[in-house]
């Protein structure tokens, strides 16, 4: 069984926001805003009292162990690898040293959004400075504690040298006297390194999840287990909005060992209208439960719509006027298209297409202490929790996020919708631990599907053969 960590984490002290800090904090450095609390999160052994705890961006321990927060979803894309070496580059840390753990979402991390291509090129500023502020302050330390001035020392793999003599960041941490203070002005002049002088960043080297990923040891929403934990499977309505429920009949299900019972979810954000969740003992006897529950919906509008009459709705708008959308829109095309010696009209369909994530879309949720948790992979978390928010009739600092690996899916994990269902399902029968799974075929009814589309590229040539006109006109299902 999996320990989960403890939430409730917004109230660890917070230092000025005018100044990044690095101090000595019992047995380690701190670098960062304000302590994250999280030490126990995703992974990271021992206890609270023999660990650091890093701040809002990485720290190091005793035996020299450098700690990277991370804050997007790792989703196979190595993007803790990828945040680390910038990190790891700047302050001169030996790759061997830097592990990672993913934070909790604390809106103290600012935008949790992983997507767009944009996780490296947004950190790389922040990072990299954060990464100089502290390789700065080991080599003061580590020059005193040397016994000669900073500028004879150099920083190389996690050590501090100057003059034949050395001495480890471990050592530097665990002896010396850290109080290095960087305004948010002097971090924007940082110096960081040229291309040229990186160690890490652009080379060869063995990203850090590989192994766990190998071995088993990686973890995954649906490893994530607490005491107590019921299982979930939803019955979807007909249509993902609109649909409402008129009777559950649950008679059959009842001589299923395990059974416990159904309930149709009251969802204020009108994320998952209309869904009746079927618990059980097991995934196993939820999922056979399931099959026997029937459920009367009154349906939503677009019951019966069907991908030809998403098709030939697509090419009404495009032999609309003003229907659909012009990806090109110069002036005077339509006046060059009606005097044109020849033209040339092509239609291009593209169908529905589903995301599927390697992992069955699940989420565990539960309720402590008037704090909702909820473990999940989720690339989205910013987006989701004022949606969670909505559903739940709480404010967002009685939500935590857990994120765990993905599993895949650029894409189906974006907005997090799944996770509104789980934490609902927890509190309709009384906040206890509910895992809720999805089949595929569930997840196939409630994905947010990239529409089919049908658009018209249209050529024309005037005098001489030459193209004087080009119309890309679309419309989506």
């Amino acid at each position: 069984m999996i320990s989960l960590s403890a939430h409730g984490l917004r109230g660890s002290p917070e230092v000025s926001r005018r100044g990044f800090l690095i101090a000595m904090a019992g047995a380690g450095v701190m670098l960062g805003y304000t302590r994250s609390g999280l030490a126990l999160v995703s992974g990271a052994t021992g206890s609270a009292s023999d660990l650091f705890e890093p701040t809002i961006w990485y720290g190091i321990d005793p035996s020299g162990t450098v700690t990277v927060n991370i804050i997007r979803a790792e989703m196979g894309q190595h993007v803790g690898t990828a945040l680390a070496r910038i990190v790891a580059d700047e302050l001169e840390a030996g790759w061997n040293t830097v592990k990672t753990v993913t934070v909790d979402s604390d809106p103290k991390w600012g935008l949790m959004i992983t997507g767009g291509s944009w996780s490296v090129w947004q950190s790389f500023p922040l990072l990299s400075r954060a990464g100089a502020a502290g390789r700065i302050a080991l080599v003061e330390e580590g020059a005193k504690l040397l016994g000669v001035s900073p500028q004879a020392c150099t920083a190389r793999n996690s050590a501090v040298h100057a003059n034949g003599k050395s001495i480890s960041y471990g050592d530097i941490v665990a002896r010396g006297d850290l109080r290095r203070t960087f305004t948010p002005e002097q971090l924007q002049t940082m110096p960081i390194k040229r291309p040229a002088e990186r160690r890490l960043i652009g080379k060869d080297v063995m990203a850090l999840d590989v192994p766990s990923k190998v071995n088993g040891k990686a973890r995954y929403g649906l490893d994530a287990l607490v005491d107590g934990m019921i299982y979930a499977r939803p019955l979807i309505p007909p249509t993902r909005y609109g649909s409402k429920v008129v009777s559950i009949d649950d008679s059959a299900a009842r001589h299923v060992d395990g059974y416990i019972r159904s309930i149709a979810l009251d969802d204020p954000s009108d994320t998952a209208p209309g869904w009746v969740m079927v618990y059980a003992s097991s995934f196993s006897a939820a999922n056979r439960a399931a099959d026997l529950v029937k459920v009367k919906w009154q349906s939503g509008e677009t019951a019966n719509v069907s991908e030809q009459d998403i098709q030939q709705r697509a090419a009404e708008q495009i032999a609309d006027p003003n229907g659909g959308s012009l990806f090109v829109d110069e002036p005077g095309v339509d006046t060059v298209f009606a005097s044109a010696k020849r033209k040339i009209e092509r239609t291009y369909t593209t169908s529905t297409v589903m995301h599927f994530a390697l992992e069955p879309v699940n989420a565990l949720a539960f309720e402590k202490d008037g704090v909702v948790e909820i473990h999940t992979g989720n690339q989205w978390q910013s987006s989701i929790l004022p949606v969670l928010a909505k559903a739940l009739r709480r404010s967002q600092e009685k939500i935590v996020m857990r994120s765990y690996l993905l599993g895949g899916a650029f894409g189906r994990r974006l907005d997090g919708d799944y996770a509104v269902p789980a934490a609902l399902a927890s509190l309709a029968i009384g906040g206890k631990p509910v895992k809720m799974v999805c089949t595929r075929s569930d997840d196939m009814r409630f994905d947010c599907p990239r529409s089919a589309s049908r658009q018209v590229l249209r050529l024309a040539w005037g005098e001489g053969n030459r193209v004087a006109a080009m119309d890309h006109h679309a419309a989506a299902g």
